[in-house]
């Protein structure tokens, strides 16, 4: 049976595939994979792993005629991380800095024989599941214990950190006290309706962070990481259906009074659509022909 037999165009992409373009997106947008404070950003020594990034990026712009200009920095900045309580004691807003860096993810679509998942994903990875295997690293700069202890909620004199008119106090830290974790991940894709666009979607089934105890702490941080992948990092990868046919279509429906709609046949013509099968992602796809 052939790939077009009920549908006009087929299309398939390998794991192997996307993995490489992951490792190309790492390197030529970091910001995507790395998040700190100003301070940690601008101090390599303070950065948990070293970020491997393409030569021509920096730390302010990267210009060139296909973005413009438009800022492509190594780490996404983001606020310290508050102190809870310290505003009551001393008036200001105390916070640490912290950095999160992605340092390594890889994908393994069905029937999963690039790693092995661990037993609270019931492994065999089960038909029409994708899996992704990841490491993230991150630390806090904790203050040294001297720095702590000149420090009191009833000090009055310039030194006090209610007397440094900010809006938010970063205490200071020579190193940040870093740590990795190796994550599991295992979810499908879906189509859905955007507007009068197809979509295929991402969903997370269900994520498993190695050797993390107790395990209340581990369902927390699983629960964090479950949301920062389905409400930030998925989306962003989301890709509209149109966008995975050849540039062909583009051609066509660029042509006066020709509007080329791309339509997925549903089952039952066709059992899955899109289809994890075989270490490739496939899509089938019908063309509407309109004067």
């Amino acid at each position: 049976m052939a790939f077009t037999d009920n549908s006009d165009l087929y299309g398939s992409v390998n794991e192997a595939g996307v993995n490489r373009v992951v490792r190309h997106i790492m390197r030529k947008r970091p910001s995507l994979f790395n998040y700190a404070t100003a301070a940690v950003a601008s101090n390599r020594a303070l950065w948990c792993v070293p970020v491997d990034f393409d030569s021509s990026i920096n730390d302010s712009f990267f210009a060139n005629k296909k973005n413009g200009g438009r800022p492509n920095p190594i780490f996404t900045i983001e606020d310290p991380l508050p102190v809870l309580g310290a505003r009551t004691s001393y008036g200001v807003q105390v916070g640490l800095n912290f950095c999160v860096q992605l340092v390594k993810a890889e994908l393994d679509l069905h029937p999963g024989r690039l790693f092995e998942l661990p037993p609270e994903l019931e492994p065999p990875l089960k038909e029409q599941r994708f899996a992704i295997r990841a490491s993230v690293c991150g630390g806090l700069g904790c203050p040294e214990k001297d720095f702590l202890d000149a420090v009191r909620p009833d000090q009055t004199n310039t030194t006090s950190l209610a007397a440094q008119r900010n809006p938010v106090v970063v205490l200071p830290s020579r190193k940040l006290n870093c740590f990795c974790l190796d994550l599991f991940v295992v979810g499908h894709v879906e189509v859905v309706l955007s507007g009068s666009e197809q979509r295929l979607l991402a969903k997370v089934d269900a994520l498993e962070i190695v050797d993390v105890k107790p395990e209340g702490l581990e369902s927390n941080i699983e629960c964090y990481l479950e949301l920062l992948l389905q409400l930030v990092i998925l989306p962003r990868v989301n890709t509209a259906a149109k966008e995975l046919v050849l540039d062909l279509l583009t051609t066509l429906n660029n042509l006066p009074g020709t509007i080329v709609p791309l339509i997925m046949p549903k089952p039952p013509a066709i059992p899955h659509n899109p289809a994890i099968e075989d270490d490739q992602l496939k899509l089938f796809v019908d063309l509407q022909v309109m004067p």
